[in-house]
Order: C-alpha cells, then structure tokens, then sequence
C-alpha cells in the first residue's frame, strides 16, 4: 500500500524542481522560442494561451523536451545542480527519464488515490500505478490521457502534463495522431509528439482537473 504522505513529499520536491529550472533556465526568449514551436505566437510576439492545459503544457515543453539545441532544459540544469537529498536524487532521475506517451484509464481506485494506465500509444505490454490525487477523482474510466509519467520505485506520478480525450473517440484519436506525425518535422519523435497532442487537445480534448506542480 502506497502512503499518501510519501506521495505527498515526493510531489513538494517536484514542485521546488519545477520552479527552480523555470526560474532560473527559461526567461522570457525561451518561453517564446518554445511557444513558437508549438504554434502559440502570434503575429504581435504574443503567445496565446487558452486554457489552463495550454500553460501547464508551456511549462512542460519548456522543461522536457529536447528544444534547447537538442537538448532539453531539464538535463541543462541536472549538469549544473547539485543534489540535496534522496528525494532529488531519485525524482530527477525519473524526470530524466520521462516520456510522454498517450494513455489510456483501465482501473481506478478512489480510495487509494490510484489508476492503472495502459501506453496505448507506443503500445507497451505493461500497466503503470499512478498516483494522483485530483485526477483519480475526476477522471472516468476508459479515458484517453496523454501525459508524461515519473516511474518512482513503488508508483509513477505525473509531470503535471495532461491532455483527456473521450474513450469513445479512441480510433479517431489514435488514426488522427498518426496522420498528424506523419507531417511533423522537427527531427525529434518527442517532441512531434508533443505538437501533435497539444494540437489535439486544443480540437478535442475534454477539461479536467490535475494538481499543480508548476
């Protein structure tokens, strides 16, 4: 049994490691650089945010994905910090290691704060615990969500990225992405990714509510 409070202090960490790279690494020119990429500029050099899933989603690219030369802001700062404790240790290896992917919800437990994801995208053979504590009481079983997953050693909790799209509308979903990668172009496979399911989400992808951890 996973105990709340541990997920609870590994979640405080990821906050303070959020703010600390998008303080210090991503001032306005990269925020814009990366909303340029995702298509949210506009015209005026504005970047046009929509929702509350399109900021957290900034946030994300900004600190993830590989836009930085090639190399993502995350693995800028892990060369030039230095660790506190066990916590940062183990969390900024899984943050590291993180991929978005695009799940979907087979099991919830409202109790335990807990859902079983399947990687319907990259179609991976194995079920991942995540612990979430507004997401397990929003979301319906059988949703569609896209998300980055942190695998810790006993669960995986999320980055604070998250897309939800309708179980109902899983093939189109699904045969819709694939045509839309097809086009992309920026010679990262993430990162296409990324663009893609921002997009998505922006034409179909349903509210919800997720914790803040930026």
């Amino acid at each position: 049994m996973v105990s709340i409070e541990q997920y609870r202090q590994y979640r405080q960490v990821q906050v303070e490691l959020h703010t600390k790279i998008l303080n210090d690494y991503v001032h306005e020119t990269e925020f814009k650089q990366a909303a340029e990429i995702l298509g949210i500029l506009n015209e005026q050099n504005r970047v046009v945010i929509e929702s509350e899933a399109d900021k957290d989603a900034l946030y994300d690219f900004n600190i993830y994905e590989k836009i930085r030369d090639g190399k993502s802001t995350l693995s800028l700062f892990e060369e030039n910090y230095s660790l506190k404790n066990q916590l940062e240790h183990e969390l900024l290896k899984a943050m590291l290691q993180s991929e978005a992917s695009l799940y979907e919800v087979t099991y919830i437990d409202k109790k335990e704060r807990m859902l079983i994801l399947n990687d319907i995208l990259r179609g991976l053979n194995k079920p991942f615990k995540l612990i979430d504590l507004s997401l397990s009481d929003s979301i319906k079983h059988n949703a569609l969500i896209y998300t980055r997953l942190l695998h810790l050693e006993e669960f995986s909790i999320t980055s604070g990225l998250g897309f939800i799209f309708s179980a109902n509308h899983k093939n189109y979903i699904l045969n819709r992405s694939r045509k839309m990668l097809k086009k992309m172009k920026t010679g990262d496979t993430s990162t296409n990714r990324f663009i893609v399911f921002f997009l998505l989400n922006r034409s179909d992808g349903l509210p919800i509510l997720f914790e803040k951890v930026n």
